[in-house]
């Protein structure tokens, strides 16, 4: 993507932009038929994030170029890689803990290992199902609607045209302030809900300006910055939702426990020593001991994240990210 793009009318940039990041998704979609491409995955999941969220802050400028409903099975789609990602994260970080744990406490892991493991198996065997249905006729439809357009030109105009530029810096603005708005918001190391939020509207902000971090300058470094405060806050969210995994597992891991304590103690012949064992060998305590190293997980990422992002401390950065605008507006 080239700066010449920014110099187009908002209607023709959006529409290549769109089709560049298509043609992007599509590539890493043919390669998740090879099973030596550990990246294939990952990739294609980048690439219908990227898509969706330009064509989320370019719609004005796409009309009626994507329907209601064309826009819900692209989210679904891309919704549908999520769970299985999410447990192949939450099985790597618990599986580096192992060494820290007693090996009484190590049951409680395997078992939820085990667990998570089943899950991702069961995601993935969706997924490749979902885009092996899907994904070929989304495409084909999204590259015939963004192909194409119609648009008045008015001669008499009092003012030029906008430009791609123009528009592109107009968004940027907006979703800086969301960005700023939601990081206001976050209260403390347990508020999900705000640092999700502001998760995501940085990884807006960063897809925003990803295309152009090579022509505009200072683009680069500020989306390598975006870069380090979406891992930041991708590791926060991770623990967070570990943490109300580690809850459920719980609840499953005593009540399976009592049914069967229940259910040796009600045996014709109640076998004590088996029961004994049974009692001895609970997995919640192991359960119990990882989420104490999740908390503490959560709030060394949490400090990370306010001594450089909250409480007004992002301010001149952003400042210098709405600053890129001027740059993108007298693009040749």
């Amino acid at each position: 993507m080239t700066a010449a793009l920014l110099s187009r009318s908002p209607e023709e940039g959006a529409r290549l932009l769109a089709l560049s990041l298509l043609d992007q998704t599509a590539t890493a979609r043919l390669r998740l038929a090879d099973p030596e491409d550990a990246e294939a995955l990952h990739d294609f999941r980048v690439g219908l994030r990227r898509l969706r969220s330009c064509l989320r802050a370019y719609r004005e400028c796409l009309a009626d170029a994507i329907p209601k409903k064309l826009a819900r099975r692209l989210r679904r789609l891309a919704r549908s890689t999520g769970p299985g990602r999410d447990a192949e994260v939450q099985i790597e970080w618990l599986r580096g803990r192992k060494p820290h744990l007693s090996s009484y406490h190590r049951a409680g892991l395997a078992w939820l290992l085990d667990r998570l493991e089943e899950r991702m198996r069961d995601a993935y065997a969706k997924l490749t199902a979902e885009v092996d249905r899907d994904f070929v006729e989304i495409e084909s439809e999204l590259r015939a609607r963004l192909s194409v357009y119609r648009t008045e030109v008015h001669l008499d105009a009092a003012q030029p045209p906008a430009t791609f530029g123009d528009t592109t810096t107009a968004i940027l603005r907006r979703q800086v302030a969301e960005l700023e708005d939601h990081l206001a918001r976050i209260a403390d190391a347990a508020d999900e809900r705000e640092a999700h939020r502001a998760r995501i509207s940085a990884k807006r902000v960063r897809y925003l300006l990803e295309p152009f971090a090579g022509e505009v300058d200072g683009a680069a470094a500020v989306v390598k910055r975006f870069k380090a405060v979406q891992d930041l806050f991708g590791d926060l969210h991770d623990a967070h939702m570990l943490e109300l995994e580690i809850a459920d597992a719980l609840e499953d891991a005593a009540a399976g426990r009592a049914r069967r304590l229940l259910e040796i103690s009600l045996d014709h012949a109640p076998d004590d020593k088996l029961l004994r064992a049974e009692r001895r060998r609970p997995h919640e305590s192991g359960l119990i001991a990882l989420a104490r190293f999740n908390r503490t997980r959560r709030d060394r990422l949490f400090e990370a994240l306010a001594a450089d992002w909250l409480g007004g401390k992002a301010g001149e950065f952003l400042r210098e990210v709405e600053g890129l605008g001027e740059a993108m507006t007298t693009a040749p």
